[in-house]
């Protein structure tokens, strides 16, 4: 009893002494997968079922200076433990971002808005183009008249020379009835220093009309290797549509290639439709159809359900 009452002593101490210095935000998500998937190309693992849980606590201290700077220190806790750090020092020169994590510009990419694609083929490329899990330093010009431009750099290490550099572009009006968005990304990282020519560049582009309930976005995503082994790219169709209360319905189509590797080949569609039972409490359900040809011309497919359940907080 003595050590609950220590412990509850502890925390309103410092729930004060935090709510003194800065703004203290707590948010936090759980969701709960269940995944039936069949490769029709193989067997034993590569087809079943399966079930994860993942949960995300996201807390952040915000104040500002006697200079009017803007400071934001914020942290992400997992299952594994921290999974992100970062600083934002903002103030009318623009934003600067300091991250311990992978938290570059190509995740920013316009792509799909499905709620749980999966599959358990791994293609040439994935949506887009990857960013370094590693530090990222970003900065973020003040916004012109809806355009947003951003840089960033991430560090290979002491033990590479490939780190990454990137950087994006942005264009956000209103038309009548709706919204238009147009992007542009670029993203390099060097070769490693070892002789392997193993940096790679990529670049995302995409185009979003936001009309009424409907979202249709096209984006072209492209990945090429220093050592010309591939020079992937993917074509993406998305809609969404919200106009039925509660529900949102989404679906995509990706068509892909590899101009170094004309056998290959990956296609993939998916769709799902999203319940909001209650607020903060979403269900959905997600199915995709995947076929990928190897550059040696052999082909796999495969077919899944993923249920999903979420709770925010």
């Amino acid at each position: 009893m003595r050590k609950i009452l220590l412990a509850s002593t502890a925390l309103v101490a410092f729930g004060t002494v935090a709510a003194n210095a800065a703004d203290v935000a707590i948010t936090g998500s759980t969701d709960w997968h269940y995944y039936n998937y069949d490769n029709t190309s193989n067997s034993g693992a590569q087809n079943g079922t399966f079930v994860d849980m993942d949960t995300d606590v996201d807390i952040t201290f915000s104040t500002t200076t006697d200079s009017g700077l803007s400071l934001t220190m914020g942290f992400g806790l997992q299952e594994n433990g921290v999974d992100d750090q970062h600083l934002d020092i903002a103030g009318d020169f623009g934003t600067l971002r300091l991250s311990n994590l992978k938290d570059g510009l190509a995740d920013s990419a316009m792509d799909e808005s499905v709620a749980d694609n999966y599959s358990s083929l791994a293609p040439g490329l994935a949506m887009h183009g990857t960013d370094l899990a590693t530090n990222t330093i970003m900065y973020t010009l003040p916004s012109m008249s809806g355009l947003t431009l951003k840089v960033h750099h991430q560090d290979g290490g002491v033990t590479s020379k490939g780190d990454n550099t990137g950087v994006l572009a942005e264009y956000s009006a209103d038309i009548a009835g709706g919204s238009v968005k147009a992007q542009y990304i670029d993203t390099s990282t060097e070769d490693a220093g070892d002789g392997t020519s193993t940096g790679t560049n990529s670049t995302s582009m995409g185009l979003r009309f936001t009309v009424s309930d409907v979202q249709v976005t096209a984006s072209q995503h492209t990945k090429s290797i220093n050592s010309s082994a591939y020079d992937y790219s993917n074509d993406v169709i998305d809609v969404m549509y919200t106009g039925i209360d509660g529900v949102s319905v989404s679906a995509f189509t990706v068509s892909g290639g590899d101009d170094k590797n004309t056998s290959y080949d990956f296609n993939q569609s998916a769709a799902s439709i999203t319940y909001t039972i209650a607020t903060g409490l979403t269900a959905s359900l997600t199915m995709t159809d995947t076929e990928v040809t190897t550059s040696g011309g052999v082909k796999s497919n495969d077919d899944s359900t993923v249920l999903n359940l979420k709770a925010t907080f």
